[in-house]
């Protein structure tokens, strides 16, 4: 670059001060090596500025590879801009997971945080959201910078699992510790006024630096000044007669276990098989406070709808979307849609482009495949190969063709034929494909997963298999457990027996030893409905406040409905291990 005089230097940034980012793109040319590097990038910062976000990606993809290390420290921020402007989601994932902030330029590290934890959190990756925030909590001028730094902050660590938050701890700082602190004590006695207000003081007494009460979040405020539902007596509903009279008596043991645990509360089972009319009759006699069920989906809407229904309700079924939201009435079904579309946002942060659905072809594994392949969809990509199957027959030919391991078959036999001397070859497996998603039963899964292993060439990438709870067994023998390896899943906390569970557990699997596995499930829901109760209004109130149950980390939706995100595990050498995904 030739040397100016200071009074040239001057003038020369007042002129380039007042030139469109395209005038300085068009400028920069005059320049060789660093200075046209440099000129560059001051064009795609102010295309940045003119919302010009087409070119400012465009210069800045071009500067990538950048010799320059003050490039090479400027750059991430304007990249990540334009990523996050022009919607790159793949592009703009791997940048933030790339880049390490110490390196950026020190005025711009803070910058890059709150736009990477607030693209991840809308990408509800709230573990390393999470990480980010608390990262930026060190900075003094954070919450001038960034004024909705601290409510993103109790966001992210609201959804995250009590073994998430603890993994936070590791290398923490003080003023992180004292964040992840009042997220663990909020979760632990949210419902428990009298004991949340005591946590809350003693956590005050600890971290001085939080006592004034304005320092914390509203959603933290509000979190202390709730009253939440304390029913004297609770009317349960269920099927207690007829063909679900299991599925009733399930739920039932589940509600009593967790009631023992407290014993502040009345329960009456009245058995739901009988007209509206008559159940409120039977409650109004009860004088119940709360009502839990039904079960049956055609209960649960006509008592639903039902004008002059004014107790409060969880219903234990989906609700129907024609039925209008009503502030006191809850729904919490066993969603397998919910699975679906947790596994569609793991692929979507995993980057995986290409992945394919298979599942079985009865109702609930078509459902689930229909509603990942719409989850997919609004995330911004395109409609995903998908397959099903009838019967276990028709496993190893779908593999083969949808490997096209039988077209690399057929090309090995052809040319084999030509050629005097015997041919050796192995056929090649397809390489577009990044993932697969497996909907089937435990029997269909254990003999889908050796056929896939089998089927992708040794020289190929190693293809992922998942699926959900569906594929999921208690009672595999080491055979199973040898051939299910590598297979990640979804399941409830409840079935994997996670730490939190164990005890519990136990007493369980001393009453019911050979219980059914949807049995065992329900039992969960019961033991989860029961416990919900004192947490529905502050979920209510506080969107992100998650209740951690038997049978998933539970969110509750404006509509009322509860959705559920479950824990992942995975076969890996012969063993049922946890896993953190993603």
């Amino acid at each position: 670059m030739p040397e100016t005089k200071p009074t040239e230097q001057a003038a020369t940034a007042e002129t380039e001060a007042q030139l469109s980012a395209r005038q300085l793109y068009q400028q920069a040319v005059n320049y060789q090596a660093e200075a046209l590097h440099y000129h560059l990038l001051k064009a795609a910062r102010q295309a940045l500025l003119e919302q010009d976000f087409n070119l400012a990606l465009a210069i800045s993809e071009s500067l990538r590879q950048s010799p320059y290390a003050l490039i090479q420290r400027q750059l991430p921020l304007p990249l990540l801009q334009a990523y996050l402007a022009t919607q790159q989601h793949s592009h703009s994932s791997r940048l933030i997971e790339q880049t390490d902030i110490s390196s950026l330029e020190q005025a711009e590290q803070s910058q890059f945080i709150w736009l990477a934890a607030d693209y991840l959190s809308q990408q509800q990756r709230y573990v390393l959201a999470s990480k980010l925030l608390l990262q930026l909590t060190q900075s003094p001028v954070a919450q001038q910078d960034f004024p909705l730094h601290q409510q993103l902050l109790w966001q992210n660590l609201s959804a995250l699992s009590d073994s998430q938050l603890d993994a936070l701890r590791t290398n923490a700082s003080a003023r992180a510790l004292a964040w992840i602190s009042l997220a663990q004590l909020s979760r632990r006695n949210i419902g428990q006024p009298e004991q949340l207000q005591q946590a809350f003081s003693e956590w005050q007494q600890r971290n001085p630096r939080f006592a004034a009460e304005q320092a914390l979040p509203e959603a933290v405020r509000q979190l202390f000044q709730l009253t939440p539902y304390q029913p004297r007596h609770l009317a349960v509903l269920l099927p207690l007669s007829g063909q679900f009279r299991q599925h009733a008596q399930a739920i039932q043991y589940g509600m009593l276990a967790a009631a023992s645990q407290h014993n502040n509360t009345r329960l009456s089972f009245i058995d739901s098989q009988q007209p509206a009319a008559e159940l409120q009759m039977q409650i109004s006699q009860l004088q119940a406070d709360f009502v839990v069920g039904p079960l049956l989906k055609d209960q649960v809407d006509s008592i639903s709808q039902q004008p002059d229904w004014h107790w409060p309700t969880l219903f234990l079924n989906s609700k129907d979307p024609n039925t209008a939201v009503k502030p006191e009435q809850f729904y919490f079904a066993l969603s397998m849609e919910d699975e679906a579309t947790q596994m569609a946002q793991l692929f979507q942060q995993k980057n995986y482009r290409r992945p394919v659905v298979i599942s079985s072809a009865n109702n609930i594994s078509q459902r689930m495949q229909q509603r990942f392949i719409s989850q997919w969809q609004q995330q911004g990509n395109t409609t995903p190969e998908h397959y099903s199957f009838n019967a276990k027959a028709d496993l190893e030919s779908l593999i083969a063709k949808l490997l096209e391991t039988d077209r690399s078959s057929a090309r090995v036999k052809q040319i084999g034929s030509l050629l005097n001397d015997k041919l050796e070859a192995d056929p090649h497996s397809r390489l577009d494909i990044d993932a697969i998603y497996l909907i089937a039963d435990p029997v269909q899964t254990r003999l889908f997963k050796p056929f896939v292993d089998v089927s992708v060439s040794q020289t190929a990438p190693k293809l992922p298999v998942y699926a959900s709870s569906r594929s999921h067994s208690t009672g595999l023998d080491s055979t199973d457990l040898r051939d299910l390896n590598g297979l990640t899943f979804t399941e409830m906390p409840w079935m994997l027996g996670e730490q939190t569970t164990q005890a519990l557990r136990q007493q369980y699997q001393q009453l019911f030893p050979e219980q059914d596995e949807t049995l065992q499930r329900l039992f969960g829901m019961g033991f989860d409905a029961y416990n919900l109760i004192g947490n529905l209004r502050q979920q209510q109130q506080l969107p992100a406040a998650v209740f951690a149950g038997l049978t998933g980390q539970l969110r509750l939706n404006k509509d009322g409905s509860l959705t559920r995100q479950l824990s992942w595990a995975m076969y890996r050498n012969n063993r049922l291990r946890p896993v953190q995904e993603p």
